[in-house]
């Protein structure tokens, strides 16, 4: 059974500084801007020339939540640009050459059980070869991270009316209209806020017994785990609350799982009576570690840009990219379009052989002329003439 008495209560007194703080309290403790580009150029014998550059601070490249280039058949330099205004950027570049048919989905050796926590980018390209021409395939999907499946859709909670802060169309609005829908704004994302870590709760309960299922546990514990789960968001809700009316906003963000983490382990344990058990216990703990990665890992990408350019042998005959510079195909997205669903960059190309297709012309008019000439002789000689009769 829910316990879900915070949904009743108001939320009083919210005004812009809560509402900013909200919005943009993740950004100060997950990366900051990069700029990645994707470079691939598909080669006449097949092989593909893959190269990565990340533009950012150093220390968010290096994020040890991230996944950058360290594999040994990576090319990796460094180096810094300074602006005119004096900002210094720092610039990894990562290079590879690949003689199969596809390339890591990611770039560096970090490997975790699902795919979907860090950032994956499978990529495939091949080439059929035929007497005359060659055909050239790529294909790379950015998997979705699939956030609102994942964390719920929070705008479940917030007033559709309130849409107009994020889409830049308040400039008609007056002070006062714009606080309450601020207000609203605000109230429905803590609301929201409950239900995601509602939801990862159960996402860690049911992940954990699934890995064990040999362990047998009864829905009545599972149950008892889940109300007190329930009952544990609450109290941090309504202190929450507390912060907002006593005016302590630095003391709030939507980050709760430093607080609620142990105090939930806790409860797991002891309503799975699994005290003494190492086995689930472990799991609940991975499980947990690796659900607070995936959401890092997806909320680091609001302020992160892609680029991808894909040079292909030949003539390009499909290809899905927004723009071409120079024969080159491009794609630019930003991080959050990837929140949802797949990203899919394809591509297909024809290259022709001019040698062999004017050999083949030559060899065709020489056979036809040939074959032309053969049928022409007979009826050239003509009938023979009749015997003279003496």
């Amino acid at each position: 059974m829910e316990s879900q008495p915070h949904r009743r209560l108001k939320i009083s007194r919210f005004r812009t500084p809560l509402l900013l703080l909200l919005l943009y309290s993740p950004l100060m403790f997950f990366s900051g801007c990069i700029e990645r580009h994707y470079s691939y150029k598909m080669n006449l014998d097949g092989a593909c020339e893959f190269t990565y550059q990340a533009r950012g601070d150093s220390s968010d490249i290096y994020d040890p939540l991230g996944s950058y280039p360290e594999a040994p058949f990576f090319n990796v330099t460094t180096r810094h640009e300074t602006d005119d205004s004096g900002r210094t950027t720092f610039i990894l570049e990562a290079q590879a050459t690949y003689h199969h048919d596809s390339i890591p989905a990611v770039l560096g050796l970090r490997e975790v059980p699902w795919a979907e926590i860090l950032l994956h980018h499978p990529a495939k390209f091949s080439r059929a070869e035929y007497l005359l021409f060659n055909r050239y395939n790529f294909n790379l999907t950015f998997l979705g991270r699939k956030r609102d499946a994942i964390e719920g859709d929070r705008w479940k909670y917030i007033p559709a009316e309130c849409r107009v802060l994020e889409e830049g169309k308040d400039s008609l609005l007056t002070d006062n209209e714009r606080a309450v829908l601020e207000e609203k704004y605000a109230a429905g994302l803590i609301l929201w806020n409950v239900e995601r870590y509602r939801m990862r709760f159960q996402e860690i309960l049911r992940r954990s017994l699934d890995l064990h299922p040999e362990i047998k546990i009864s829905q009545a514990w599972v149950d008892s785990a889940k109300a007190e789960l329930d009952s544990l968001l609450d109290l941090h809700f309504r202190a929450v609350l507390y912060l907002a009316a006593e005016k302590k906003l630095d003391q709030i963000s939507l980050e709760w799982w430093e607080a609620l983490g142990p105090a939930a382990h806790r409860i797991m344990l002891q309503n799975l009576n699994v005290i003494g058990d190492t086995a689930l216990a472990g799991e609940i703990l991975r499980v947990s570690q690796l659900l607070e990665m995936q959401h890092q890992v997806s909320e680091d990408l609001n302020d992160e840009s892609f680029e991808i350019r894909l040079d292909l042998p030949g003539r390009i005959t499909h290809s899905n990219s927004q723009i071409m510079e120079k024969g080159v195909l491009v794609w630019k997205y930003l991080g959050e379009d990837l929140l949802a669903d797949d990203v899919v960059v394809e591509a297909s190309s024809l290259y022709l052989f001019p040698g062999r297709i004017a050999g083949a012309l030559i060899f065709l008019i020489v056979l036809f002329v040939v074959l032309w000439s053969r049928r022409r002789k007979p009826a050239d000689a003509g009938p023979p003439p009749p015997p003279s009769r003496k």
